[in-house]
């Protein structure tokens, strides 16, 4: 099955992105079953699928802030990942909510704005209003968080929580007869998390990907929504295993090819 990957938006910046063909013939997919067969069928369904390491002291972070930070990210993930509302188009109050006041405020400023380089609906995934509808309750995950110790421009302490994972969605059309298909969304990235103060509030930040791309989706969108490639035509490119302990590093905008999601 071909499947397209496109570059979106995170917190602080772009990151890369694939767009391609389907490599085989696409296998049918149903609503009763509609991860068999895919790899991602033995990933755990939603949140259960991020794996969170038991919280120890980290640097000069204690093991309560280091637990809070964990907390603090698993939570970003799912209102990001796999919020109803986010996904489906809607206002992702979730996300805004657990963002820094500063962050927040940017990210709702610029929220489906006009200008696609300063629309800020690509820090989530989403697909576009009234496209798309999801199949069933379950979203396959496999992801895992780590927190490690950082420091700031100035040097001073910060904790980082470095994660990676992907998220698989069967989706159809909404409100009308369609194919099923399979969308995946894989990201590496981090949280960001510090203090003021000795003993200020420990604040967090959504930091900019390492590497972010998304499967299954048209190629070409004319803002930060997602739209799934349901006619799986596809574009043209090397097929890269969507899979891949080390999947290809895009370059923005650049096209390219996974194999079956």
């Amino acid at each position: 099955m071909a499947a397209c990957l496109v570059a979106t938006l995170t917190g602080c910046g772009l990151a890369g992105g694939v767009l391609g063909e389907l490599a085989t013939d696409p296998a049918v997919i149903t609503a009763d079953a509609p991860f068999r067969g895919s790899p991602s069928e033995k990933f755990a369904d939603g949140a259960a699928g991020l794996v969170i390491p038991e919280a120890e002291a980290v640097g000069k972070f204690s093991a309560r802030d280091v637990r809070s930070a964990l907390k603090t990210s698993g939570r970003l993930l799912r209102a990001v990942y796999l919020d109803k509302q986010t996904l489906l188009g809607g206002k992702p109050e979730a996300y805004a909510a657990l963002l820094d006041p500063e962050q927040r405020e940017a990210f709702l400023r610029d929220l489906d704005h006009k200008d696609p380089k300063k629309d800020t609906r690509g820090w989530v995934t989403s697909f576009a209003p009234g496209t798309t509808e999801l199949v069933g309750d379950v979203i396959k995950v496999q992801g895992r968080l780590e927190p490690v110790a950082s420091k700031d421009a100035d040097g001073g302490p910060e904790l980082k929580v470095n994660y990676e994972a992907r998220f698989v969605y069967a989706v159809r059309p909404a409100g009308k007869p369609g194919p099923i298909v399979r969308v995946m969304a894989y990201v590496k990235s981090h949280h960001l998390f510090w203090r003021d103060t000795p003993k200020g509030k420990l604040r967090n930040w959504d930091g900019e990907a390492e590497n972010m791309w998304t499967a299954g989706v048209l190629c070409e969108a004319p803002d930060g929504f997602l739209r799934p490639d349901f006619s799986q035509d596809g574009g043209s490119g090397p097929v890269d295993d969507a899979y891949s302990d080390k999947p290809a590093q895009a370059k923005e905008g650049e096209c390219g090819a996974v194999e079956e999601i």
